[in-house]
């Protein structure tokens, strides 16, 4: 419980100073006892590294009520612009968009009439990795069913449990010469529940664009939604 509730304090924080002006992506280090050991930032070329250090200091403050030690808070400025798209997704993992998941390992096993799937996502780079299970009839038409359902039990993992999350549907269509895995979840929370679709093309990997179909469903709910409210 220790560890989720610091997990937690780091996201928070990290939050709050990807709100700030110009700030592309924070990533924040604690110490052994828990306390703000590092926090690096990258930010965008428009303002200077101190006014943007300046600015942590107050956010981190005012709605936090933590005071930080300036020499803690490092910044590197990057010219968005030379950033292509792929690559400032891998970058930044945490922007006041929400937080990006990535798919590092998908293993499926068979056991006679059983089949069980191992889906790993990691939440940062050299970061966390949340593991999702999922078992079933074994039988090739349902083992992708099984890698989503897999994604979907690390996600909720990701969430600290404030999600819970169901496959309402899986499938392969085919779309401008292109074939592409389609999913269609249901996120339900304290207020309710909603659904929610997601689309990837299928690169040679069909398990692959399975999960990341789940993946980009969630892609663009806010940081808000991975919080207790």
């Amino acid at each position: 419980m220790a560890e989720e509730k610091q997990v937690t304090e780091v996201a928070a924080y990290e939050r709050v100073i990807c709100q700030i002006k110009d700030v592309l992506g924070a990533r924040l280090v604690t110490a052994p006892d828990g306390s703000i050991g590092e926090i690096h930032i990258m930010a965008g070329s428009n303002r200077s590294p101190k006014q943007i250090v300046r600015d942590v200091e107050s956010a981190l403050l005012i709605q936090l009520g933590v005071t930080v030690d300036h020499k803690k808070i490092s910044v590197v400025q990057v010219d968005e612009r030379e950033m292509p798209g792929e690559v400032a997704e891998e970058r930044l993992p945490y922007r006041a968009a929400g937080i990006s998941l990535r798919v590092v390992s998908i293993n499926l096993f068979t056991r006679g009439l059983e089949a069980e799937v191992t889906v790993e996502l990691g939440g940062r780079p050299d970061g966390d990795v949340y593991q999702g299970f999922a078992s079933g009839p074994n039988f090739p038409s349902h083992h992708l069913r099984l890698v989503a359902e897999a994604t979907l039990n690390a996600v909720e993992k990701a969430s600290l449990g404030k999600w819970r999350l169901a496959l309402e549907d899986l499938a392969l269509v085919e779309v401008a010469h292109r074939r592409a895995a389609v999913c269609v979840i249901v996120l339900v929370r304290r207020e309710g529940y909603e659904y929610l679709a997601g689309v990837s093309l299928i690169k040679g990997d069909e398990r692959r664009a399975a999960a990341e179909a789940v993946l980009k469903a969630i892609k663009y709910f806010t940081f808000e939604h991975w919080q207790e409210r």
